[in-house]
């Protein structure tokens, strides 16, 4: 069949047919290979994210497991200390009692052997610097105590005074 057709015409068969074996491989072979490689680029990349994650959930570990090896230290709250009536006299000392709008006590959780003891208070129309006196305060207390939670809100009428919202933590012994 091929002896019947002239050189040109062969010429072009030949072409043809190493195109299509071109195709085939670049469809069979080239191709596969290129997806495999962008695979597992990406599975790399997942890799080096997840070991990034990683390390950052163990310098949180590292970080909780030295407040909790102070909070031991420091022998967590005195059996004296009371939580509640701190925060408030705390809060009316330096605000006042207007701005001290209400105080809940969230329920204790234990955590190994330290029992936590925490109280969500709300404060309105607080300045910066009565605020930064609050917190100073809590960190320099005799007992360790702990802000957990702070939100702060600008006022809408007087945009100097904020609105606060904090969750004060303290730790007793269990034994």
């Amino acid at each position: 069949m091929l002896n019947n057709l002239t050189r040109r015409e062969r010429l072009f068969v030949l072409i043809g047919g190493l195109a299509v074996v071109a195709v085939l491989v670049y469809l069979t072979v080239i191709e596969p290979y290129r997806q495999m490689l962008d695979r597992l680029d990406r599975q790399i990349s997942a890799g080096r994210q997840q070991v990034a994650d990683a390390l950052v959930l163990k310098q949180e570990l590292l970080q909780l497991q030295a407040e909790l090896g102070r909070a031991r230290k420091q022998g967590g709250a005195r059996k004296d200390f009371a939580l509640i009536p701190f925060v408030e006299n705390l809060a009316i000392r330096i605000a006042s009692k207007e701005n001290l709008v209400n105080m809940r006590p969230q329920p204790p959780a234990t955590v190994e052997d330290l029992t936590e003891e925490a109280v969500n208070i709300k404060l309105e129309k607080l300045s910066l610097e009565q605020l930064v006196r609050m917190l100073h305060a809590i960190d320099s207390a005799d007992a360790y105590l702990q802000v957990k939670n702070l939100q702060l809100k600008r006022r809408f009428e007087d945009i100097s005074l904020l609105d606060a919202t904090m969750t004060i933590a303290t730790y007793r012994s269990v034994n």
